[in-house]
């Protein structure tokens, strides 16, 4: 049963990212997250029963997803799976919508640590990691606001963060 239950949890988290991802905050209602889910009304508020339980699973569920693409993969291809992923559109609406940015507080700068220290780890400096971070969510919001980027502009934006951090200029 508990199995069950999250692998519920996982899909009405999923779901509440694709709301989120092509709907926007606005849209997320537990009625909105039941129905694209395929799942019977009342499920969603049954697992999430408040909208910050809500937020916080689609937020929680977006930094697993994202660490996961992480492991172990090529630079270019995390940006360009993120550069065209609902779930990078529903991040940066939960993190830029003022009313959810203050509903999710704790948890959102839990999780926003979670990838400073992972960046830390990988360029060895807190600075080089925030700016890491820095520079692939300018990336991604570039192209999410303007459309995706040729191949090899991508390219060169991968090589230029690589110089950035591996040089901390």
């Amino acid at each position: 049963m508990k199995q069950r239950d999250a692998d519920r949890k996982s899909r009405l988290a999923d779901a509440a990212i694709e709301v989120l991802g092509h709907d926007g905050v606005r849209a997320l209602t537990h009625r909105a997250v039941d129905t694209r889910a395929g799942l019977p009304q009342g499920t969603c508020s049954y697992h999430f029963p408040t909208r910050n339980a809500l937020l916080t699973a689609a937020l929680e569920r977006i930094a697993e997803l994202d660490l996961q693409d992480t492991e172990g993969a090529d630079l270019a291809e995390v940006l360009q799976r993120w550069a065209t992923s609902h779930r990078t559109r529903a991040r940066f609406m939960l993190m830029l919508d003022p009313q959810a940015r203050r509903e999710l507080g704790e948890a959102a700068a839990r999780l926003a640590g979670g990838f400073v220290e992972r960046a830390e780890a990988l360029t060895g400096s807190r600075q080089r990691g925030r700016l890491l971070i820095g520079l692939i969510d300018g990336l991604l919001l570039d192209e999410l606001t303007r459309g995706t980027v040729a191949e090899a502009e991508r390219r060169e934006r991968i090589d230029a963060v690589h110089r950035i951090v591996a040089t901390g200029q």
